[in-house]
């Protein structure tokens, strides 16, 4: 008869290893590293151990983990001699906020964490959500066999932000939102989006966390350039 182990080292040699992946999620210090890291931001191993109330030694063990997962990336600090730890990108991001949606079992969340925040490099939530319905209402955005395409007007919008539109990554995508069980907008032209707003101070980001709050400027700002009420 088979043991646990020799069937979960089956599965990893005949399948998609799940087992591994959801080992690498399954701990509570690391699912707080990983919902640091959906800022999109960089963080030293001493913020994740903050953040996961763990020493830097395990910090570090837990981020080993998440890289070997391919959740996260770890890459030299500014200085040359610490290191920065990243989320592993937009797909990471993704199967994180559908991994919410789903796991997400009483209610919505309430609060700022659901008004306004970032999944990785767009934004998610309720401000998120406004932003492709806004998008679609002014034509900018079309359904296409089941696809969200962009139209002429968006990139017409971005002018000389274009230069944020960049890598091999969809320039549109529908993410699913955690929190609203409906998409988001993602891809290049949801993380150029985000990038322009934070630029012109439209949004800022709370310290310590994902949350993005909605500045006096940004209010006037959304309403007129993209019709999104906040």
């Amino acid at each position: 008869m088979q043991t646990e182990t020799s069937i979960a080292y089956a599965l990893r040699m005949t399948n998609p290893d799940l087992v591994g992946l959801a080992g690498a999620i399954a701990d509570a210090s690391r699912a707080a590293m990983l919902d640091a890291l959906m800022d999109g931001r960089a963080h030293s191993m001493g913020e994740l151990a903050a953040r996961a109330h763990v020493t830097r030694p395990t910090a570090s063990e837990h981020v080993a983990r998440l890289v070997g997962a391919k959740l996260a990336r770890v890459r030299p600090g500014a200085d040359g001699r610490t290191r920065e730890v990243t989320l592993a990108g937009p797909r990471a991001a993704r199967l994180l906020e559908r991994m919410g949606a789903f796991a997400q079992t009483s209610g919505r969340p309430t609060g700022e964490l659901r008004f306004a925040r970032t999944c990785y490099d767009h934004l998610a939530g309720v401000l998120g959500v406004r932003v492709i319905d806004a998008l679609t209402a002014r034509g900018w955005l079309s359904s296409r066999d089941g696809a969200i395409v962009a139209e002429r007007g968006v990139l017409d919008w971005l002018g000389e932000h274009r230069a944020v539109l960049h890598g091999r990554r969809p320039l549109v995508r529908a993410c699913l939102d955690w929190s609203e069980r409906v998409p988001h907008l993602a891809g290049q032209l949801g993380a150029a989006i985000a990038s322009v707003a934070f630029a012109e101070r439209w949004i800022v980001r709370a310290r310590h966390s994902r949350i993005v709050r909605v500045t006096a400027r940004g209010r006037n700002a959304l309403i007129r350039e993209l019709g999104v009420e906040t």
